[in-house]
C-alpha cells in the first residue's frame, strides 16, 4: 500500500509544476505562488520526517480518545441547551407563554425534544411557562391533560405544573392532570411514577405514587383587603423582632437568603424564608420580578393575603412597569378564582387592557373581563367585551363562551 507521505508529496510536485508552468500572471499572482510553494515544500520535508510505519494501537487510540472528546463536548452542549417543544398535529414550533387551546373534542398534543409529551383534551387551555435543560414550568388554566414525563438522560428532571390553587412537582412519571377553572376542582391520576401536589386547602406537599388518585377543591375564603397604609416599614422594635435577630446582633440569614431559594425554583421555602425575615419589608427591598415570584409562591402554598400584599406593593413601586401590569392580570386572576370577587376582577383586568392594549395577556383577559362582568351582572358590558373578543380572535378559547353570551 503507498503511503499518505509519498502521496502527499507527488500532489506538492504536481501543484509545483503546475504553476511553474503558467508564465503569465501578475505580480500579486507570483508573489501568492511563491507563498504556495513555500507551503508546499515545508508540508512535503514535514512529511518526510513522519514514522515510516505508526503502531496500530496507537492510531486506535487517538482515533478513540478523539471521538470520546467530541462525544464529551456534545454531551455536555446538549445537556445545558432549554427544552423546545412543538405543538399539534403540524408540528409547529411552540413559544414559551403562548396560550394553547383544544378546539372543539380534538386533542392537541405537546412533543418536547427530551422526549416528554403533553395531550390536551379537546376544550383545554395551558401555556408553557418557560423551560430550561431540566424540564419546563407549564400552566394549566382549564381542562385535562395527559401528562408523560421521558426519564432523565442525565442528572435530574424538574417539571412544574400549575393549575389554579395548585402546583404539582415531578421528576419523572406519567399521570392525567384535571382542572376547572368554575369550581377550583383538582384532580389527578397515576399512572407511572410520583409526583408531589401542594395548595392552599393542602396541609402541605401531599405526595401521591403510582395507582393513587387525589381529588379535591379549594375554593378560598376572601381575603382582607391590604390598605396601602398597611405596607410602610415597621419601626425599628418590630423590625428587630421581626428579623429573628442572631445571638451576635446580625439579622438571620433569612434576611437574604429568600432571594437564593426563589432564584433556584424552591417557591415555598422563599416564602417561609420572606415570612421569617419580615415579608412586608421584604416587599419593600426586592425586585419587580422577585416580587412576581413572591406573588407565585404566595398564591401557590396558600397565602392569598401574602399574593395580594406583593402584587400592590409591586404596583405602588414600579408602576410604569411590564411587571406592574402582570401584577394588575394576577390581581384580577386571584379576586376572580379564589374571592369571587367579580367586580374587582373587572377592575383589574380592565386595568390590564389599558396599560397593554397589545400585551401578551391581552387576550386572556379580554376573555376573562367578558367572563367576571357577566358575573358581576353587567350584561351589557359582557355583550360588549364579547363582540369585542370574537372580532379579535373569532376561534379562541373564549369563543364558545362569548357566543353563548351574544345568543342570549
Amino acid at each position: 500500500m503507498e503511503r499518505p507521505d509519498a502521496k502527499l508529496a507527488e500532489l506538492g510536485a504536481a501543484v509545483h509544476e503546475a504553476l511553474a508552468a503558467e508564465t503569465s500572471a501578475s505580480a500579486e499572482i507570483r508573489l501568492a505562488r511563491a507563498g504556495f510553494l513555500q507551503q508546499v515544500a515545508a508540508r512535503n520535508a514535514a512529511a518526510a520526517n513522519w514514522p515510516r510505519r505508526a503502531p496500530a494501537r496507537g492510531w486506535r487510540f487517538l482515533l478513540l480518545a478523539g471521538a470520546t472528546a467530541a462525544g464529551a463536548i456534545a454531551l455536555w452542549t446538549w445537556t445545558r441547551l432549554p427544552v423546545t417543544f412543538q405543538v399539534g398535529a403540524s408540528g409547529s414550533r411552540g413559544q414559551p407563554g403562548d396560550l394553547i387551546s383544544a378546539m372543539g373534542t380534538t386533542p392537541t398534543p405537546l412533543r418536547f425534544s427530551e422526549g416528554s409529551s403533553l395531550v390536551l383534551a379537546g376544550g383545554g387551555r395551558l401555556r408553557v411557562l418557560a423551560t430550561d435543560p431540566k424540564g419546563a414550568r407549564v400552566l394549566v388554566e382549564d381542562g385535562t391533560v395527559d401528562v408523560s414525563i421521558a426519564p432523565a438522560r442525565v442528572g435530574k428532571k424538574q417539571w412544574d405544573f400549575e393549575a389554579g390553587p395548585f402546583s404539582v412537582l415531578v421528576t419523572g412519571t406519567k399521570f392525567k392532570l384535571s382542572y376547572r377553572a368554575l369550581d377550583q376542582s383538582f384532580g389527578i391520576a397515576m399512572r407511572e411514577g410520583r409526583v408531589v401536589v401542594s395548595g392552599a386547602c393542602l396541609d402541605g406537599p401531599t405526595p401521591v405514587a403510582a395507582g393513587a388518585q387525589l381529588d379535591l377543591s379549594c375554593l378560598a375564603k376572601p381575603a382582607p383587603p391590604v390598605r396601602m397604609a398597611d405596607l410602610s416599614p415597621e419601626t425599628p422594635a418590630q423590625r428587630g423582632s421581626a428579623e429573628l435577630a442572631a445571638p451576635s446582633g446580625r439579622p438571620s440569614r433569612d434576611a437574604s437568603m429568600w432571594r437564593d431559594l426563589l432564584a433556584t425554583g424552591r417557591l415555598q421555602e422563599g416564602l417561609r424564608a420572606a415570612e421569617r425575615a419580615n415579608f412586608t419589608r421584604v416587599c419593600q427591598t426586592a425586585t419587580a420580578k422577585e416580587l412576581l415570584a413572591l406573588a407565585d409562591a404566595a398564591r401557590l402554598f396558600g397565602s392569598t393575603a401574602r399574593a395580594v400584599t406583593a402584587l400592590r406593593v409591586l404596583r405602588q413601586r414600579f408602576p410604569s412597569s411590564a411587571e406592574a401590569s402582570i401584577a394588575a392580570f394576577t390581581l384580577g386572576r386571584i379576586a376572580f378564582e379564589q374571592k369571587h370577587a367579580y367586580a374587582e376582577a373587572v377592575g383589574w383586568f380592565a386595568t390590564y387592557l389599558r396599560e397593554q392594549p397589545s400585551g401578551p395577556l391581552m387576550g386572556d383577559s379580554v376573555g376573562r373581563l367578558m367572563e367576571a362582568r357577566l358575573r358581576a351582572g353587567d350584561q351589557t358590558g359582557s355583550r360588549t367585551d364579547a363582540e369585542q373578543y370574537l372580532r379579535r380572535f373569532p376561534e379562541g378559547p373564549y369563543a364558545s363562551e362569548a357566543r353563548g353570551i351574544l345568543s342570549k
